[in-house]
């Protein structure tokens, strides 16, 4: 371990041993290991390009061994599988990077799927932990969709599944937001839109569709993570300069309903 804190300074590249650690070790519960060291290792070696290709297939590989968004894995694995996910389909997609087109379309589709899967799937909704420290787990299934979405090999007719499994997500929620988890989901229909994946007219049938209930005591908090959600991507919309007038009336009277 004292090597791969050390290699976190250098250009070294990583060895298929120091790898299998890393993978073995991505769910740790010392947040100081899972966050400061095995994911600070990951980002560091496809950003500075410190593993062969091969490597790199071999460590998706590796990652889907253990069936890693099993719900028989711990929450933690879940969660920062979801960031090494991103990682792989970022690169794949970056054309200035040496792992572009790493993936092949077998891959691709795998990771695609697991990830309109995740946020559905998904039951433990922790943010933070005194003991664990961050757990994320909606806010890291939002950063795997959101690549996964804008990745340039993603299906743009799959769009609507991706706003699905947001909806989804929030339907499923027994508690507040309390991490800026909705932020993070409000992304991705954003960057949809701003890749073309979907018109301005879809995102605002979709939200038009919008039917939460609202009748029981746990509803209200529902209703309070969709408000916070419809003000985030009409903010960001906004900031993008792509906030249409039809779009911001129809989350406005969402919110109001709300």
């Amino acid at each position: 371990m004292e090597e791969l804190i050390e290699k976190l300074q250098t250009s070294k590249p990583y060895t298929n041993d120091e790898l299998a650690w890393l993978l073995e070790n991505i769910g740790h519960p010392d947040p100081t290991i899972r966050d400061e060291l095995v994911y600070a290792s990951f980002c560091h070696i496809f950003l500075d390009g410190l593993i062969t290709r091969e490597q790199a297939q071999e460590l998706l590989q590796g990652s889907q061994d253990t069936k890693p968004f099993s719900l028989e894995c711990s929450t933690l694995k879940r969660s920062f599988t979801c960031l090494l996910c991103c990682l792989l389909l970022s690169v794949d997609n970056d054309s200035e990077s040496i792992y572009h087109a790493f993936l092949n379309d077998e891959d691709r589709e795998l990771l695609f799927q697991q990830t309109l899967d995740y946020l559905t799937i998904e039951n433990d909704w922790s943010g933070f932990d005194e003991k664990l420290g961050w757990i994320h787990t909606a806010a890291h299934g939002a950063d795997f969709l959101l690549a996964a979405s804008c990745h340039e090999q993603f299906p743009a007719e799959n769009s609507k599944k991706v706003w699905q499994a947001i909806v989804t997500c929030l339907k499923k929620q027994k508690q507040v937001f309390s991490a800026g988890e909705e932020i993070r989901l409000a992304q991705i229909p954003v960057y949809l839109l701003l890749n073309e994946k979907v018109t301005s007219q879809e995102l605002t049938e979709w939200v038009n569709e919008l039917d939460f209930p609202n009748q029981e005591p746990l509803d209200y908090f529902r209703w309070l993570n969709l408000q916070h959600f419809l003000s985030s991507l009409y903010f960001q919309l906004n900031s993008h300069q792509v906030l249409t007038e039809e779009i911001g009336q129809a989350i406005e009277n969402r919110i109001e309903t709300a």
